[in-house]
């Protein structure tokens, strides 16, 4: 992936964040590329990015693809890693919140990545974590 792809992303993701009211840093660190403040709480958030969907051989409709994996070998992102995941789509500015799960890619159709589902995601992703213990 372009490293302008990237910084795209970081930049639209922690300043989405800032609009939420989610005070962060970008640290670019191996794992993870924000800190997010959260509940005077540091989170580490890697984001993914993408510029446009695609449609793959033999689809009918546009998706969004993004790698989920890190690495030589491309492991999948797991809460060692990061405690927040971030997919940005570049051609809407539209973001898509999720907890690490241990994929390796995530696919999205075009009729997902709204407005309202960008609310949704991170809200839910928000109340999962805020009361989280970061003892590790």
């Amino acid at each position: 992936m372009s490293t302008k792809i990237g910084l795209q992303g970081e930049l639209i993701a922690s300043s989405l964040l800032l609009n939420y009211g989610v005070d962060n840093d970008l640290v670019s660190k191996e794992g993870y590329d924000i800190i997010a403040w959260i509940n005077a709480k540091p989170f580490r958030v890697q984001v993914k990015a993408t510029s446009k969907p695609h449609k793959e051989t033999g689809e009918t409709k546009y998706r969004y693809n993004w790698n989920l994996g890190y690495g030589a070998d491309k492991k999948p992102y797991t809460h060692n890693e990061c405690d927040i995941i971030i997919l940005v789509a570049l051609d809407k500015r539209i973001c898509h919140f999720m907890l690490p799960n241990n994929n390796k890619s995530k696919k999205m159709y075009i009729s997902k990545m709204t407005l309202e589902n960008e609310e949704k995601t991170f809200y839910s992703v928000i109340d999962n974590v805020k009361n989280k213990c970061l003892c590790r």
